[in-house]
């Protein structure tokens, strides 16, 4: 009688979703976006729009016609543009292709990585975040580079940064992090929104979300690599730090925290290879989607391409400036200092308190 009972329940939803179907209209399930063509990179903005207006303008009107009956109109409008457009400006568009074709794997050299900020995430995982969303590229790692990170985390840093004595010194350099990796954001998102509706892609001009797809990819890399780095690295003792409270650890940077002490997790390795292969593949495939997509865009000055590219790699270079500090601070004490230096700088109070204890006894 149950089993009676779930097949009429799940007929009746087939049935609803049949007739629930049966209303939208086909032009409102296979609609078109019509926001591009409207306002392009600065550089060409006049000319194409000069373009549109007197050589294009059935065309134009057509595609920002969202019922139209006109066949991909988007192809239109770009056939029209190009055949109106000096073969200088053509060849121009070429060169800022290739430009572009080279951004996402430039982008693969100077970004975090994914365990990067998965490490920073044991500490400060709201910053973390805000990082890997800084950039549109990933480096990529191999499995055998998580062991090598677990070996370098239990040696002593070799990069140490001076911690300023100063009153407010933590909150100061804390909110310099944020506010730099907050524009770094700020800039990538707007970046992104310019590339999806100031430019368009010659192969899928209908489609006007594709750079913002190929951007959100690395975010997702980054909260796999996350869960990679779980699988893989478990932090042995707890911080002190993280008496105080979960706001407090966030809000700290790493320098004025302890040390971070991880080791290797031998119980998830079958998930963790696994992981880890597919995040190496994807990384790679993530990057020749941008490769694919960023060379397909058009209406695109050379002198808009580059600046493009350097906006990238501006995000993506404060963002690792950030994640070098943060992660160079994992690797000392509460004060900044590494394993050795606290030891001897421990002796030395210790010292002078004897030191003042003898003098005080023979006055």
């Amino acid at each position: 009688m149950a089993h009676q009972l779930a097949k009429l329940g799940n007929l009746n939803l087939i049935i609803s979703t049949v007739i629930i179907l049966s209303f939208i209209p086909p032009t409102t399930a296979l609609r078109r976006s019509n926001k591009q063509f409207r306002e392009f990179f600065p550089a060409w903005e006049p000319l194409l729009k000069d373009q549109l207006k007197y050589n294009c303008s059935s065309e134009i009107e057509a595609y920002l016609n969202i019922s139209s009956p006109a066949l991909r109109p988007g192809y239109g409008v770009i056939d029209c543009i190009l055949n109106t457009m000096p073969e200088f400006r053509k060849a121009e568009l070429a060169s800022a292709a290739v430009i572009l074709g080279l951004a996402p794997s430039v982008l693969q050299l100077l970004s975090a990585s994914y365990l990067d900020t998965a490490i920073l995430a044991y500490r400060r995982p709201g910053l973390a975040v805000v990082l890997a969303m800084c950039s549109s590229g990933v480096r990529p790692l191999t499995a055998t580079d998580y062991d090598d990170f677990i070996t370098k985390m239990g040696t002593e840093s070799s990069t140490s940064f001076v911690v300023p004595r100063f009153v407010g010194a933590k909150v100061i350099v804390s909110l310099a992090e944020y506010i730099i990796a907050a524009a770094s954001v700020a800039n990538n998102a707007y970046l992104t929104y310019q590339l999806c509706l100031q430019a368009v892609c010659t192969f899928a001009p209908a489609e006007d979300f594709l750079p913002a797809i190929w951007t959100a990819l690395a975010l997702a890399i980054h909260l796999f690599g996350y869960i990679a780095a779980r699988l893989k690295i478990t932090v042995e003792t707890k911080s002190v730090w993280e008496d105080r409270g979960r706001l407090w650890s966030e809000l700290t940077p790493t320098t004025w925290q302890s040390k971070l002490h991880v080791k290797a997790n031998r119980r998830h390795t079958g998930w963790f290879l696994t992981l880890a292969s597919a995040l190496y593949v994807g990384d790679c495939l993530q990057a020749l989607f941008g490769t694919l997509i960023l060379s397909s865009l058009v209406f695109i000055s050379v002198r808009d391409s580059a600046i493009i590219v350097i906006r990238l790699m501006g995000s993506a270079l404060l963002a690792r400036l950030i994640l070098i500090y943060e992660l160079a601070g994992l690797k000392t004490d509460g004060d900044g200092y590494t394993a050795s230096e606290s030891t001897i700088y421990l002796q030395s109070l210790q010292q002078n308190e004897r030191n003042l204890r003898g003098a005080r006894v023979f006055s």
